[in-house]
């Protein structure tokens, strides 16, 4: 698994961190933004009119949210809907993006399992979980899948299974 995996690559994402998610005014955001809305500064091409001033101005919560390559993914899925025009669509959009999200971060414990001294047959469950994380991550399904809920619940309970009561 190379870096490229879990590397965002906002060229070709819909804003979907600037959009998508919902945060609250605090020390990390300089104001409050409802998930589905777009953030004051997203620009129509998707770009942030604050980015290089983004921490002076009080988002360093902007800053350090790494979506691991689910906004590229989710905008690939999405690019030839009318996600802009259609609330239907966009919520769809966002749903898939979330569930992305999730997948990309279990991705990442999987790989990070990996160097942990396990016996081989965890290590074979392990790459089993990934691969079938990697197919649903990497797929162009449009919409939330039910494999997807379910092979990320098989990930949680591997994880638990590895280190019982912490994970709790």
């Amino acid at each position: 698994m190379d870096s490229i995996t879990f590397s965002a690559d906002c060229e070709k994402c819909f804003g979907l961190c600037c959009t998508a998610l919902s945060f609250d005014r605090s020390d990390q955001f300089g104001h409050d933004k409802l998930g589905g809305e777009p953030c004051q500064f997203l620009e129509r091409d998707f770009r942030c009119r604050i980015h290089a001033r983004r921490e002076d101005l009080g988002y360093s919560g902007c800053e350090a949210f790494d979506c691991m390559g689910a906004g590229q993914r989710a905008s690939a899925a999405f690019a030839s809907l009318n996600w802009r025009q259609d609330s239907a669509v966009s919520r769809r959009l966002y749903a898939r993006f979330s569930q992305l999200l999730l997948l990309q971060e279990m991705r990442q414990a999987l790989v990070t399992a990996g160097t942990l001294d396990l016996p081989d047959e965890n290590h074979a469950q392990r790459r089993d979980i990934l691969a079938r994380i990697g197919a649903e991550a990497d797929g162009m399904a449009p919409d939330v899948t039910i494999a997807a809920r379910d092979v990320l619940a098989e990930g949680k309970a591997f994880l638990r299974s590895l280190a019982p009561g912490l994970l709790d």
